[in-house]
Parts: structure tokens; C-alpha cells; sequence
């Protein structure tokens, strides 16, 4: 079956919550011209005729709504397959897509499937299934139309890029590590998906007793995420602790968990990524937790609104296994603008 599916390093970001959420009103109208959109231009024109068979697909093509975030076999124009040209452009996309703790946290994230790749060599595995080179990318479009979307995909690293009339979108995003820390090198110690669980650790230990029983949404925690695998990924109903409810000191903690999430994009995208939830539905935010507020023990939280998902889970109960999603049903895959387009354009 293929269900195909960000966490800050170190600190959180050089980011306020004030200047964040001031941002987020500022930018109430999108762009016209965007610089992801002029680095997937950029991309398509490296492109040789061999890697154009693998990369491109129309908009209409299903592959654009399918994603999975696992090791294995996958469509499109692997990395390593690409001469330097080309993926250095393909790489430019997804940076410029993320903020400069978001590539951090994606450098980070391809340390660790490097050292995971360099243990398979060393135990004779072959083909390997880690690897830093092992993502692949789709561009789906039509040469001269004005929307687009690239799928970059891979293990623990996934970015559902697209864009239409000067918005992108990057939903589903997924993030992962394993384990949750580099093992060795100068980057020993570091965990890419650190800075936003302990937000999250720093909200639940805000929580009374009252609350904390309200944030227990599960009896236990999940196996792995639970909403936005799917082309059809609906929001789940709001459990959990409202933002309403919360003491102002509360409120800013968890404004700080969400903010820890978008700071990992580019501002702009954060903007259209937020800017439904925000132009809607503003107080309507919920936090929920299950588990342990402890590193070494499982744990699972979700933000939800009626809009977007946020999801931290350690994987299969394994604390140094973990995802994290971010899904929106209305923006998911270009969202609105794009299902405009192709309604309009690709009938």
C-alpha cells in the first residue's frame, strides 16, 4: 500500500511568538512571483531527455496524490541519479521551500540515513535501503502552464510541493529520524526533530491535573501517526486541551509549539500554509498528549485545528524512533487554487 505522507534543531527559533504571529497577519496577500517557482523552472531545465522520462508527469497524473515516507522503491528521479547539475537544482527547490533552522533540520535528518546507509555497507546489506541520495523527485506540469507541483520524496523527508498563482503550498510535509539523535561525527548529539517536542514537553508540564487528563486523547500511545496519509486525509475532530481554555502563559506556550513547526518553513509559505486557520478559525487551536514528557519514554502529541494537523509520534512506542506530520485538507497538494486550475485548465 502506498500512503505517502517539520520540529526545529537545538533552540527554538530566533523567531518571537509576537513577531511570528505578526508576520502571519501581515502577509495576508500572496506573492504574484515566487522563488520557488523560479527553482523548479531552473530544475525543469537541466533536466536531459533520460531524467525527463523519470521526473515529469502531467498535473492530472494520480502519482501527484500519492506519497509514502518509508525506505523502498519509489517513483521518480532518484538523487543519486541525477549528474550535479541537476540535483543541485533539484536540492535548490526544497531549501528554498524551508527557513534556515528548516534546512538544518533536513541536513540533519540526511546525516543520519548517511550513517545508517554506512552501517548497512558494513554488514554486507545490498541494495541498500538508507542513503542521503535516495529521494527521489516528480515535477508534475505541462510547459507553458502557469501551476505546478514536485513531490520530494523520501525516507523520513517528505515536502508535497505546489504552486498556482503565485501561492506553494508544501503539504503533507513529513519529517523523521532514526534514531532521534546523530550517532557520531561532528554532529554527534544533535536531533533534527529536537527544538518542537520540547516545546511540547514544556506545554504539558504547564498543564494541571485537569488538563492533562483532557490532552489524553488515546489510551495509549499510537503506532505511528494517525491522520494526513492519504490523498483523502481529513482533519480529526478537536480532543484535546482548546487554546481557549488555556491560561495566558499556556496560550503562549502553545503559540510557541506551533510557531516551532512553521519557523521551519519559508515565511511566505508559512503564511499561505496558515493563512485559512488564521482568517477563520484563529482561536480554534487544541493540544493533546499522550505518554511520558521524557526523551526515553514513548510519547505522541497532535495540534489540531479545524483546518490543519500537527502530529509527533514515536514510532511503534520506540522513543528513538520518531515521525512528525503536518496535514491540511484544504491546502494539501496545491490546495484550492490548484483544484481551480485543473478544474478550469484540465477539464
Amino acid at each position: 500500500m502506498r500512503f505517502r505522507p517539520l520540529c526545529t534543531v537545538g533552540t527554538f527559533a530566533a523567531l518571537s511568538i509576537a513577531g511570528f504571529l505578526i508576520l502571519l497577519a501581515a502577509r495576508a496577500e500572496p506573492l504574484r512571483e515566487t522563488e520557488q517557482a523560479a527553482a523548479v523552472t531552473a530544475f525543469g531545465k537541466t533536466l536531459s531527455e533520460s531524467e525527463r522520462s523519470a521526473a515529469i508527469r502531467t498535473l492530472e497524473d494520480p502519482e501527484r496524490t500519492q506519497w509514502q515516507f518509508a525506505r523502498g522503491p519509489r517513483p521518480g528521479l532518484l538523487l543519486r541519479d541525477m549528474d550535479a547539475t541537476t540535483r543541485e537544482a533539484a536540492l535548490k527547490v526544497v531549501e528554498c521551500c524551508l527557513s534556515e533552522a528548516g534546512r538544518e533540520q533536513w541536513r540533519l535528518i540526511r546525516v543520519i540515513e548517511a550513517l545508517n546507509a554506512q552501517g548497512e555497507a558494513n554488514a554486507g546489506v545490498t541494495p541498500p535501503t538508507y542513503g542521503a541520495d535516495l529521494y527521489s523527485v516528480i515535477l508534475f506540469t505541462t510547459r507553458g502552464e502557469r501551476a505546478f507541483a514536485m513531490q520530494f520524496e523520501g525516507h523520513h523527508f517528505v515536502l508535497n510541493i505546489a504552486g498556482c498563482d503565485g501561492v506553494v503550498t508544501v503539504t503533507p510535509a513529513f519529517t523523521g529520524a532514526f534514531p532521534v539523535a546523530v550517532a557520531s561525527g561532528p554532529d554527534a548529539g544533535k536531533r533534527p526533530l529536537g527544538a518542537a517536542v520540547e516545546a511540547a514537553f514544556a506545554l504539558v508540564a504547564s498543564l494541571d491535573e485537569s488538563q492533562r487528563a483532557t490532552a489524553r486523547i488515546l489510551d495509549g500511545t499510537p503506532a505511528d501517526v494517525l491522520f494526513a496519509v492519504g490523498a483523502d486525509a481529513k482533519a480529526p475532530d478537536m480532543r484535546g486541551v482548546t487554546r481557549a481554555s488555556m491560561t495566558p502563559v499556556q496560550q503562549q506556550l502553545v503559540d510557541k509549539l506551533l510557531a516551532a513547526h512553521a519557523s521551519l518553513l519559508d515565511e511566505e509559505i508559512a503564511s499561505n500554509q496558515l493563512r485559512e486557520w488564521r482568517k477563520k478559525y484563529p482561536d480554534q487551536l487544541a493540544f493533546g498528549f499522550v505518554g511520558d514528557a521524557d526523551l526515553a519514554k514513548p510519547h505522541y502529541y497532535r495540534l489540531t485545528s479545524p483546518c490543519f494537523t500537527i502530529e509527533y509520534d514515536c514510532t511503534n512506542q520506540d522513543p528513538n524512533h520518531v515521525h512528525c506530520v503536518w496535514s491540511d485538507p484544504n491546502e494539501n497538494f496545491g490546495g484550492d487554487p490548484l483544484r481551480a486550475h485543473l478544474k478550469q485548465s484540465h477539464p
